[in-house]
């Protein structure tokens, strides 16, 4: 059974007095994308969306990783074997690299909004192809209900393995892997009720934008290939 967003009639339409304001609904919507994502969620979310909340949530999308490092220094990790708080050698690294961070995290401000509207932008225009009728907005708004409420449950269980001395090298690319995966299956609902489509179709656009980069990879390394074995001979 599809659903059918033309028939929603928003919350805001069906209470009387006052409608509360869109970001106070966004814990609401976060626990629902998270512990049941339905299409009928995210349908009735992308009524709320704006471009003031979009903005918003990306920023707070960027600070989660930085709040989490700092949590994360007040703790003596040894979860890797070396503690980088008593040894001399990565101390010293750690100043030197400071000029190389800040870079990484300006570099990062620019990429993830840029990264992240390449994503949707792909989605969306698969969409359209597709016959959805969601909205940019909408889709962007969606996405970023269960992408932040992610990295800051992961960023945490994270967070809790350093200060317990648990082995981070393994555990958080676990983490982010199972992440990675739930967010795939959400983004599926996510296009679902914003653009009302099938499920065979949403896959289908979900799965657009990854095939792309994956292409794009492939091809980057073919190329990189290439110079290198043009390269390597004229250097002896």
């Amino acid at each position: 059974m599809r659903w059918d967003s033309e028939h929603f009639q928003p919350a805001q339409a069906q209470t009387l007095g006052t409608p509360p304001h869109p970001a106070r609904r966004l814990p609401e919507f976060y626990v629902k994308a998270i512990v049941h994502p339905t299409a009928r969620t995210f349908a009735r979310a992308a009524e709320y969306a704006s471009w003031r909340l979009v903005w918003i949530q990306l920023a707070i999308l960027l600070l989660i990783p930085i709040i989490m490092g700092l949590l994360r220094s007040f703790f003596r990790d040894t979860s890797t074997g070396v503690n980088t708080h008593s040894n001399i050698i990565f101390g010293l690294l750690s100043v030197i690299t400071v000029g190389a961070t800040i870079g990484a995290f300006i570099i990062k401000i620019v990429l993830v909004p840029v990264l992240f509207f390449i994503e949707v932008g792909l989605q969306f225009a698969a969409a359209r192809l597709l016959r959805g009728n969601g909205h940019f907005v909408g889709h962007a708004f969606s996405m970023l209900l269960y992408l932040l409420p992610l990295s800051l449950i992961g960023g945490i269980i994270i967070t809790l393995f350093v200060a317990f001395h648990f082995s981070t090298l393994f555990f958080a690319p676990l983490i982010s892997l199972l992440a990675f995966c739930y967010g795939v299956v959400i983004n599926v609902f996510v296009v679902k009720g914003v653009h009302n489509l099938n499920r065979d179709k949403s896959i289908i656009v979900v799965a657009i934008p990854y095939i792309i980069g994956l292409l794009a990879m492939c091809g980057a390394l073919f190329a990189l290939a290439h110079y290198l074995s043009n390269s390597l001979p004229s250097l002896h």
